[in-house]
Order: C-alpha cells, then structure tokens, then sequence
C-alpha cells in the first residue's frame, strides 16, 4: 500500500537500525579509549542522533527530487518562453486534454487527441524560436536604430572630408545594417506569434467539433459507425499547415542568423 497523501518524507522505522548500530560502535570506542560509563552513553546518543539526522535529510532530498522529476515531465516547459507566446500554447494543451475526454467516449476520436498532443509539443519546441529572436535583438528596436542612421547621416554630412566624417558614414551604414536585420526579425516574430496563434486556435476548433461529436453520440441520434470525423479531419490538417509553416519561418531565422553573423 502506498504511503497516504500528505506524509511527512523520512528514513521509515527501519531507518532507526543504522543510527542505533552506529551508537553502539561510538560507546565502545569511547569505553576502550577509558571513558567512564555515562559519557560512553552520551557519546553513543551523539553519534546516534548525527547518523539518523543524515539519514532523514537524505531521504527528504531524495525523495523531494523524485517528485520535482515527475512534474517536470508531466508538464511542457515553459522557461524561456516569452509572456505573450505562453497563453497560446496553453490553450493548444487545453484542446488536446479535451480531445482525450472526448475520445474516452467517442474511441474514433483518439487519434485526433493524439495527433493535437502531438503538435502541441511541436508548438512548444517551435515557440522556442521567439525567444531567440528576443535575445538576438535586445531592447533597441528598428525605428530607433533607424533614427540613429538619420542622425548619423546628417552629422556626417556637416562634416568636411577627412577622418571624422568618414568614421561618421561608417557609423551610419553600420546603423542602417543593423536596423535592418532588426526589421527582419522583428518580421519574423510577428509572423511566428500569429501562426502560433492561428494553429492554436485550429485545435481549438478540433476540440470543439468533437465536442460536437460527443454530444450526437450521446444523444443517440447517430450511431457509431456513421459519426463524421470529417469536420475534426479538417481542422487537424490546419493544424499540420500551421506546424508546417512554423517550421518554414525557423528555417528562414536560421538563415537570416547565419548571413547576419557572415557579414
């Protein structure tokens, strides 16, 4: 039987032997070494008591970490995802936990739960790549580097020729690099939320037309062998057009990435 919910983690009854051994040896020795009879015992208490302690804290830890282990794979990741990328793929969960209660009554229907759970992982490890972009362009957004290429134009222009202005010009061309690998990114990002976005919404829908499903089996109106997945059938494949479309925009970050640190 299991140990009931809510017990204090430790070393267990059988736990006591180990300390209690271990006294015993630290009274003997300390009686060989010539202690008298009450300080053997106090010596042995001590050693007693110093053993259960890292008995019990091992155990704790041990067990503390069994539990953090069992969530962490229960639950998809979410550190390093941006605030606004989050509620998306929690919705996207949601859909594939309601597809599952649906197939429990409609068993045709747990393949579409598959499949969404699925591609809520892949949602997760796509999202992954807002977070590149983030960290690749800091705070400095395209319309302020592009306010400092003006600036640095029209100084350098003020200038005559000689050393000044041309350090000036090539200050300003690379602001105006910057600004628009920037802008780039800043393309990309937009365009990765609102696929997000639209494929989490896609397995919404699937969810909720096999709620649709569910709702006519149990009704009785229509028997098993006639239900339309059809309906379900169509939102999954949107959700295989938003993945696939996912994955054509990381592709194209990397490529970006990959010319931006060539140059």
């Amino acid at each position: 039987m299991g140990s009931p919910r809510g017990s204090t983690p430790g070393p267990g009854p059988g736990g006591i032997v180990v300390p209690v051994l271990f006294g015993g040896v630290g009274a003997a020795v300390a009686l060989v070494a010539g202690g008298t009879g009450p300080t053997a015992l106090v010596a042995g208490a001590g050693i007693a008591v110093v053993v259960w302690l890292v008995t019990a804290g091992t155990a704790l830890l041990t067990r503390s970490a069994g539990r953090s282990t069992g969530r962490s794979a229960a639950e998809p990741p979410s550190a390093g995802i941006p605030a606004d990328v989050r509620p998306w793929l929690t919705r996207a969960a949601s859909a594939a936990d309601d597809l599952t209660r649906h197939a429990a009554t409609v068993p045709s229907l747990t393949g579409a739960a598959e499949y969404v759970r699925t591609a809520v992982d892949r949602l997760h490890a796509r999202a992954r790549a807002v977070a590149v972009i983030d960290a690749a362009s800091g705070d400095t957004d395209s319309r302020r580097l592009r306010g400092e290429h003006r600036r640095l134009t029209e100084e350098a222009a003020a200038l005559p020729g000689g050393p000044l202005r041309r350090a000036k010009e090539e200050a300003a061309g690379a602001a105006l690099e910057r600004a628009d690998a920037r802008e780039r990114r800043e393309e990309l990002r937009a365009l990765l939320l609102a696929t997000l976005e639209s494929t989490a919404l896609r397995a919404e829908a699937a969810a909720e037309r096999g709620a649709t499903i569910v709702s006519l089996r149990a009704a009785g109106d229509v028997p098993d062998e006639q239900l339309d997945l059809g309906p379900v059938d169509t939102e999954l494949r949107a959700v295989q057009a938003g993945l696939d479309r996912l994955e054509e925009i990381t592709r194209n970050l990397a490529s970006d990435e990959g010319r931006d640190g060539r140059a």
